[in-house]
């Protein structure tokens, strides 16, 4: 490695991750708050004399086939198609039916109903606001999470960026010299570096271990990381960079000890 070169695969990586899953939720966020504001000027539907209740939504007393759905209902499906399920990346990370991805955002009970009832009661209206808020809120928490991850990855980078140009040329001087006395001058100063890649990895675990303030559905720092980098090549990507970093300074500190010794 050059005096100059840095590099931080892995980190870059992570990065690029989380920015995507920021650029997701945001706009499901924004999906989310115009779905329930479509909702607001949908009318639910008031039950009429002769008509009963079901699972379904309601369904006329007066017949056996499953009538077409009300106006209200229909109006639901067309907005959170028009919603929810436009999101740009909506075909790369769900490809779900309405009922599928109603289901998981809501409730099975409740997607189902929205998705093959015929009838938007007002109890079922009531418990689709209330779904959908829920749904919005859960990104809105997401969202700080994810933009501290971000933060937390940045500050890697920029100390492994510092560390790696520091130690690149330490070690590049060390094997110009063969003078003890400089060889120990170089290796406190490798040691000092040694220091700040180690706080980096203790910052970094402290975060990995400590409870997220703003915590959705139960996920902590831990269990954030795994939903980020399940499909990553190791699950702690910074980690394993400041790993990376630590071997090549403490090969540089064992080069200027094997020589003086």
């Amino acid at each position: 490695m050059s005096d100059t070169e840095t590099s931080q695969p892995r980190t870059e990586h992570a990065l690029a991750v989380v920015q995507r899953e920021i650029d997701c939720i945001e706009a499901e966020l924004t999906a989310f708050r115009r779905f329930r504001t479509s909702l607001v000027s949908i009318e639910p539907t008031v039950q009429s004399a002769g008509t009963v209740d079901t699972s379904a939504g309601g369904m006329s007393a007066l017949g056996t086939r499953q009538p077409k759905p009300e106006p209200g209902l229909r109006a639901v499906r067309e907005a959170y198609r028009e919603t929810v399920m436009a999101v740009p990346h909506f075909d790369a990370e769900y490809d779900d039916s309405l009922e599928a991805n109603m289901s998981v955002e809501f409730g099975p009970e409740l997607g189902t109903q929205i998705a093959t009832g015929t009838r938007l009661t007002p109890q079922l209206y009531e418990a689709l606001l209330t779904a959908s808020e829920g749904a919005r809120d859960e990104r809105e928490t997401l969202r700080p999470a994810l933009e501290r991850e971000r933060e937390s990855l940045q500050s890697v980078r920029e100390t492994l960026d510092d560390c790696e140009r520091r130690g690149a040329a330490l070690g590049a001087n060390a094997r110009r010299t063969t003078d003890p006395v400089r060889l120990d001058s170089i290796d406190d100063k490798l040691a000092e570096i040694e220091a700040d890649c180690e706080t980096a990895a203790a910052t970094r675990q402290q975060r990995l271990h400590s409870r997220s303030a703003a915590a959705l559905s139960g996920i902590d720092g831990t269990s954030l990381v795994r939903y980020l980098y399940d499909d990553c090549s190791v699950t702690c990507p910074a980690l394993a960079d400041i790993v990376a970093c630590l071997d090549t300074i403490r090969g540089h500190r064992s080069h200027c000890l094997v020589s003086t010794s």
